[in-house]
């Protein structure tokens, strides 16, 4: 499971996880649910985290905010998920998709009204009414990074990668146990312009 921030390598990472034979769910599953709203039904009713979302192998994007439709939900910044999904799963394989926070931050705020979207939501990191201004948006990201290395400095079951690394493929490849094929085929989010 991703835990890191949208516009970080997440469609990159789904595309070479499903090259590599694996199922991805990224955002919203294969019948349009979206993936943070199912995990949250699940952890609050008692279920297996992943409950709704057998059949797959990863999850490269859970969050989901649109205020709008009444939607926010942020499992990969929620420590009280990831706890609940480590009792679950105790193999299951957490990776901190890294991306220098200023990238993240140019490309949130540049990403379909996401910065509003940001500021009008509750966000574990980040309250309603914060991340205006671009120093608020690398804090709360930088502070994540750092919550997560913290929280899982003694489990092996977590690694760090950076989507900027011609690295990736070999790391997530042995944290696996299965060759990952197709990143360099897939341009990641890290070097597309404005994204």
């Amino acid at each position: 499971m991703a835990i890191g921030f949208p516009k970080s390598g997440t469609t990159s990472l789904t595309r070479s996880l499903e090259t590599s034979g694996l199922k991805a769910a990224h955002w919203q599953d294969d019948k349009y649910r979206f993936v943070g709203q199912l995990i949250y039904h699940a952890v609050v009713n008692g279920l297996d985290p992943f409950a709704h979302l057998q059949g797959y192998d990863a999850i490269t994007q859970a969050d989901v905010c649109l205020p709008r439709r009444g939607m926010n939900y942020w499992p990969n910044l929620d420590f009280a998920v990831l706890r609940a999904i480590r009792r679950a799963h105790p193999t299951c394989l957490f990776v901190l998709n890294y991306r220098r926070p200023e990238a993240i931050c140019e490309s949130l705020m540049n990403w379909r009204g996401m910065q509003t979207r940001l500021e009008r939501s509750e966000i574990p990191g980040l309250p309603a009414g914060a991340g205006a201004t671009r120093e608020q948006l690398v804090t709360w990201i930088e502070n994540h990074f750092d919550a997560c290395r913290a929280y899982f400095a003694t489990d092996d079951r977590f690694i760090e990668i950076d989507i900027e690394s011609p690295d990736v493929p070999q790391q997530l490849g042995r944290a696996l146990g299965i060759q990952i094929k197709g990143w360099a085929d897939h341009k990641p989010d890290a070097i597309v312009p404005g994204a």
